[in-house]
């Protein structure tokens, strides 16, 4: 079913590295001595009031995609009620520890920018003053108090309007502890605030939830390697070359065996493909075992297959081969230009994995007739009828050695210019240790890394696109991978995702935490002086829209592919 094999498991991978991620965040403000305003399981809206614990509301929410954690001046520091004088009219409303939001609905931050704030709106009918209250119960309430001021028939007796004063005047309304006093209140910079800390802890802060998905692989790549799993027992051999790229031209064969690369052992062909895309760019020292090919009466010694090692350079960005097909081409032809197999020319010409048309009657051996259904190819056929790739060329009348005139064929290189398999079928069961799973957490963790990076380096070297998935494509990735590898494998996809969330969650894109952390960097470059809360808001909002957009950019291409039927997994 789709909802056990895809939508619950997507849910439940996704939802749990997010909150894993915000549970980093929580833990670090409290840690540094940040209030927590909210805790949230899921995005809004939310589901009930929540739960109130000390100062924090724990909630969950109708969205189950995410989680959030909502800290005091998240963009900057709370300005907080020190001390109401107790003589004046302000003590009917403030007590000491309320937040005072806006002024007039000028958001006010600092000392300085509420003294400025009361000076500009003096004279005026009436003022507002948004603010924060903790209730007894802890529940934070948001009210608003408008003050107002009877108007003086004369003239000469009406306070000033608008005051404009300069800095240096407002500092008189300073205390030595940073604290502004005016109308009975006493307000200072919240402690407890985010934007109150230094800007090291606010980096570390933001920085956590990341940090904690970047750790999270050690975990999770260790506890798939404790379970079980069938390996292939390779040997990982060379099935084609072609001709002018390194392996070829260091002396490495079809039939050779690749046995080690820069001395660590490959078992076989997934090993193999694993070390050559860990080392693109470089050059490899490949360890050759090349059976020996004596006749039946060669001597013992000379039935040794020959080892020796070669040098292969892994290229970054190989350009694909190409050839416009002429009149009276064969696949022959075609492989001998572009020096590789007549089976990497079938390949490339594409027309095994190419979807036939529905409702097609096709004559096969043993008197059989097949009608073509959706998304069938003469590939799938030929495995499901069990007959020979020639049998469905012949009943479709496609002739297999003269691709038609115009077409491109284009086959793919690859890094050094190989095509491998393993050698034999055999299956070896894989049960590591304790300690040998917690190393391959750790080296599975370090991989993962450098491919991502290596990838990265490719495309931008020119080499194949990147493709991204939106939520619908983890979603079918994450399908795709119970369906096949059972939900053992899922733990290791987790532990992808966990990465990837590392990743673009510390990029300096608005709205995320590196786009939070940009803005820290800033202010130290600045010497310490801050952009205004405003301007940073609506940074993070314009990129949270561009975020927006982007996803259901990417969520409509994947929705695209999963009508097709085309698989997110080859």
């Amino acid at each position: 079913m789709v909802l056990i094999d895809t939508v619950l498991p997507f849910i439940g991978v996704l939802l749990g590295l997010v909150v894993l991620h915000e549970l980093g965040h929580f833990v670090a403000a409290k840690l540094a001595g940040v209030r927590v305003e909210e805790f949230g399981v899921g995005l809004p809206p939310r589901i009930g009031k929540g739960w109130q614990f000390g100062e924090t509301l724990y909630s969950f929410n109708w969205l189950p995609i995410g989680g959030f954690v909502r800290l005091t001046g998240e963009e900057a520091s709370g300005l907080l009620i020190t001390a109401v004088d107790q003589d004046s009219r302000m003590k009917e409303h403030f007590v000491a520890g309320d937040r005072i939001l806006k002024v007039s609905g000028k958001r006010v931050v600092t000392p300085d920018q509420f003294l400025d704030r009361i000076f500009r709106t003096n004279g005026e009918a009436k003022r507002e003053f948004t603010y924060d209250h903790t209730e007894s119960d802890g529940r934070k309430t948001t009210w608003t108090l408008t003050t107002t001021m009877q108007e003086n028939p004369d003239p000469d007796e009406r306070p000033a309007r608008n005051l404009r004063t300069t800095e240096e005047q407002r500092a008189q309304f300073i205390n030595e502890r940073g604290e502004a006093t005016l109308l009975g209140l006493t307000v200072g910079i919240d402690p407890r605030s985010l934007g109150a800390k230094s800007r090291v802890t606010r980096i570390l802060i933001l920085a956590a939830g990341a940090i904690v998905n970047a750790v999270l692989p050690l975990i999770l790549f260790a506890v798939g390697a404790l379970i079980p799993d069938n390996v292939s027992a390779g040997p990982a051999v060379v099935t084609s070359t072609i001709e002018h790229a390194p392996a070829h031209q260091a002396g490495i064969r079809a039939g050779d065996r690749i046995v080690a690369i820069d001395g660590e052992p490959i078992q076989n062909a997934a090993d193999l493909s694993r070390a050559i895309q860990l080392n693109l760019g470089k050059t490899l020292l490949v360890s050759v075992e090349r059976p020996a090919s004596g006749s039946l009466t060669a001597s013992r010694a000379s039935s040794e297959p020959e080892q020796f090692d070669v040098l292969v350079h892994a290229r970054l960005a190989p350009q694909p081969l190409t050839h416009v097909v002429q009149p009276g081409d064969s696949v022959h032809d075609i492989s001998e230009k572009l020096g590789v197999s007549p089976a990497a020319v079938i390949a490339g010409w594409g027309i095994e994995t190419e979807k036939l048309k529905e409702g097609l009657e096709l004559e096969l051996p043993g008197g059989v007739t097949y009608v073509t259904e959706q998304d069938d190819t003469m590939l799938s056929i030929a495995i499901e009828e069990q007959v020979r790739m020639a049998s469905v060329y012949a009943a479709l009348g496609i002739d297999p050695v003269h691709p038609p005139p115009g077409i491109e064929v284009e086959v793919p290189q690859g890094a050094t210019g190989i095509s491998i398999a393993d050698a034999s079928r055999l299956v070896a069961r894989d049960s590591p240790s304790l300690g040998e799973s917690i190393a391959a957490g750790w080296t599975q963790t370090r991989d993962t890394f450098i491919l991502v990076r290596n990838r990265i380096r490719s495309w931008i070297a020119g080499g194949e696109p990147i493709e991204l998935s939106g939520p619908v494509g983890i979603a079918r990735v994450t399908g795709e991978v119970v369906d096949r590898a059972g939900w053992s494998r899922l733990i290791e996809l987790a532990a992808l995702i966990s990465l990837n969330l590392a990743i673009i969650n510390i990029l300096p894109l608005p709205m995320l935490d590196g786009g939070r952390i940009m803005f820290v960097l800033i202010e130290i470059a600045r010497r310490g002086k801050k952009i205004s809360p405003e301007r940073e808001g609506l940074v993070h909002m314009a990129g949270f829209a561009a975020l927006l957009i982007f996803i259901v950019v990417i969520s409509y291409f994947d929705i695209i592919k999963a009508v097709s039927g085309e698989p997110v997994i080859p």
